[in-house]
């Protein structure tokens, strides 16, 4: 008896199903087959790392890498490259774990480069690796067997010519047997670290081998980019080497293109603002650039080192308030102060209220100090005496300016305020001057005159690390001259700023104890002029004390 077609139909309409049912379950037999032997690489590949020294952030991001990648040849490379790239950065390149992650990163790319032909990344690896092991372990192979590092190298170069690495990582393995390269390979490696050095990283990895390849800093400028960091890089190995005409010009080539790489930077984009105020060096000739990033920075919390640059640009800026027009507007002087926040003590924060013209939350801030008396507070005294004397108050100045600590009477900043407000004897009515009060004629008498000839070492004073003289000259001159108070046995090197610009630094050669300082001079009339001045001395070489004799040249 046969199934009649009505009986058939069901029966056949079900196979397919039961069919498709069967296909998804083997499916997911084989899914889950392949996820069991895809976390078992996963848990291998991290035994792995940990083994080869992988540790913390660097192995939490190379395992967030490696379980990206579902191609077990992909995944071996996300590990070797994180091997590869620990030894670049490796301090102790000769201790056996180092050899051990460069063998380990050379055989998980050989396997990832057996089945990915075409992989430029297994190809670099392998490259980098040998040429780096041979390196470290002085192996004549480096040389010998040259074309075992040099043909993966650029091979990876061609199956990917866009990419950086490969040529980075070739320059780098050229420069390790720089000795034995043909001239004309040698020319071929200076375009390759042409190129590399604009990177950071391998900059910083390759600087000091080519500089000692290169035997003068002229010749090493030459492959170098134009960029702040070569200069200033260049001026610190000068300075190391105690050659220092020749940092003295580097330091001057790093100045100019900081200055424009800055000026670039705040034209194309605002967020460089946070990097002006940390990267710019403390000098007047930044200041304009500061001042324009400090207008522009949004509202909100400093970064530790913006507090840190806003507390050194504050302090550099407040003994300038004082000898002359403050360098920065009174808005810029709050923000500074804002940004430093805490760092600030009270008296400083009183004082960028005054320059910023927050008279109210600069008295509010004095009644509630209970050391006016100190010697801290007497640069805000005596910025407080400068404003009144400004606005014709010479009666609030003189009662400012005796406030302010004994010791902060010696400074020329405050005699010359003094001598402003001070009421002379009568002279019997023919200029209308009244007779002086005790007071008065108590304040007058202590007075000495501001302007000199020459001032002593004493006369220096010292705030948080740095050493000022504020003076007002008793003739205009072309120069000031510093008197050491003993000859440096191997010279001296000085940093001078004049009115807070940074003056070329000063040669002192060994057994002079007499240099000439010319700050630069206007179009018309001396350098040094007959009004209050700040200068500042810095040691950078020598051993010598910033304070000495100075006199009008």
């Amino acid at each position: 008896m046969t199934d009649s077609p009505d009986a058939r139909g069901p029966r056949q309409a079900a196979l397919p199903r039961v069919l498709a049912l069967v296909a998804i379950a083997l499916l997911a037999i084989l899914a889950f087959k392949r996820l069991g032997r895809w976390e078992e690489m996963q848990r291998d590949l991290r035994a792995t790392a940990v083994a080869a020294g992988l540790s913390g952030e660097t192995l939490t991001r190379t395992e967030s890498a490696m379980r990206r990648e579902a191609d077990p040849a992909n995944a071996r490379l996300a590990l070797a490259g994180a091997l590869l790239d620990r030894e670049l950065l490796n301090r102790d390149p000769t201790s056996p774990a180092s050899f051990e992650r460069l063998r380990t990163a050379r055989d998980l790319a050989r396997w990832a480069l057996a089945g990915q032909p075409s992989n430029y990344e297994a190809a670099m690896i392998v490259g980098a690796t040998t040429s780096l092991e041979r390196s470290r372990a002085r192996d004549t192979r480096l040389f010998s067997l040259a074309t075992q590092w040099e043909r993966p190298l650029n091979v990876a170069m061609a199956l990917a010519p866009g990419a950086e690495a490969p040529r980075r990582l070739l320059a780098a393995a050229y420069l390790e047997g720089w000795a034995v390269l043909s001239p004309a390979k040698k020319t071929v490696a200076e375009g390759l670290l042409r190129e590399a050095f604009r990177d950071p990283s391998t900059f910083e990895r390759l600087y000091a081998a080519w500089v000692e390849i290169a035997g003068s800093l002229e010749r090493a400028a030459t492959l170098l980019p134009d960029e702040p960091r070569s200069w200033r890089r260049l001026a610190e190995t000068a300075f190391a080497k105690r050659a220092f005409l020749e940092s003295i010009a580097l330091t001057e080539r790093h100045r100019r293109s900081l200055a424009a790489k800055l000026e670039a930077d705040l034209a194309r984009t605002e967020a460089a603002d946070g990097e002006i105020l940390t990267t710019a060096p403390v000098d007047a000739a930044f200041a304009p650039l500061v001042e324009r990033a400090l207008g522009r920075r949004p509202p909100g919390a400093a970064s530790q080192r913006e507090a840190n640059a806003a507390q050194v640009w504050f302090e550099w800026a407040t003994p300038l308030c004082l000898t002359g027009a403050c360098p920065f507007s009174g808005n810029s002087m709050a923000r500074l102060a804002s940004l430093a926040g805490a760092l600030l003590a009270p008296e400083q924060i009183a004082f960028a209220a005054l320059a910023a013209g927050d008279e109210a939350k600069a008295d509010l801030l004095e009644r509630r100090s209970e050391s006016l008396w100190s010697e801290i507070w007497a640069p805000y005294f005596t910025l407080k005496a400068k404003r009144l004397v400004e606005s014709g108050n010479l009666a609030g100045a003189r009662a400012a300016l005796q406030q302010a600590h004994r010791a902060f009477r010696v400074r020329s900043v405050w005699r010359a305020l003094a001598e402003q407000t001070s009421v002379v004897a009568n002279d019997g009515g023919a200029t209308g001057k009244a007779a002086p009060t005790l007071s008065d004629a108590t304040f007058a008498a202590a007075l000495m005159p501001a302007a000199r000839e020459s001032w002593e070492a004493s006369d220096w004073w010292f705030d948080r690390g740095a050493t000022r003289l504020d003076l007002v000259p008793a003739r205009a001159a072309e120069a000031l001259v510093l008197e050491l108070a003993q000859p440096p046995a191997e010279g001296a090197l000085l940093e001078v700023y004049w009115d807070g610009a940074r003056l070329m630094p000063v040669w002192v050669p060994p057994g002079v104890t007499t240099v000439r300082v010319a700050p630069p001079a206007p179009t018309t009339g001396s350098a040094v002029t007959r009004e209050l001045h700040l200068l500042e001395a810095r040691a950078l070489f020598g051993g010598v004390r910033p304070a000495m004799r100075v006199r009008l040249g």
